[in-house]
């Protein structure tokens, strides 16, 4: 004990403790920077529509890697809530990209469910429910984890806050 009182007051036990304390601070802030820093795509949505087609998407991945035919769903909703003619592809891009960027689909709807509780009205979420089940039915209906994160989207939206 005597030993390591001495290493710890006049060896570079307090430097050591030192550089243990900092490195322990510094990766718990590089891991909050990186969370934002991911994040930032889906805070930047400021279209319903956005929001509704990064649901879509994390749906579709929730049963694995989209197919072709989830694509086309997705673009078929997407097509009946966008204005006739727009070109769909730089929208997806983005979409995509939000979607991949989330760390989970939970802390995706965490940061879209302000904005679709605060543009989408009650007959919007119902339309939100079906066109993210459109996609989840896609090969033999929705797995479970769909059907979770579809009734979870439904539950958050409903609250009020």
């Amino acid at each position: 004990m005597t030993g390591l009182l001495y290493w710890f007051l006049y060896g570079n036990g307090m430097a050591a403790l030192d550089r243990t304390l900092s490195d322990r601070r510094n990766a718990r802030l590089r891991a909050q920077s990186e969370a934002r820093f991911r994040s930032a795509p889906l805070r930047a949505i400021k279209d319903p529509a956005d929001a509704a087609g990064v649901l879509m998407r994390l749906v579709a991945l929730a049963r694995g890697t989209p197919t072709p035919e989830q694509e086309a769903a997705m673009e078929a909703e997407m097509g009946k809530i966008t204005p006739p003619g727009e070109d769909l592809s730089v929208r997806f891009a983005y979409i995509r990209h939000a979607a991949a960027q989330a760390e989970s689909a939970d802390v995706a709807l965490d940061h879209l469910a302000p904005l679709l509780r605060e543009k989408l009205d009650a007959s919007e979420r119902n339309d939100l429910e079906r066109m993210m089940e459109t996609v989840a039915l896609v090969h033999q209906g929705p797995t479970e984890a769909q059907q979770r994160l579809i009734s979870r989207t439904v539950r958050v939206l409903a609250e009020e806050h």
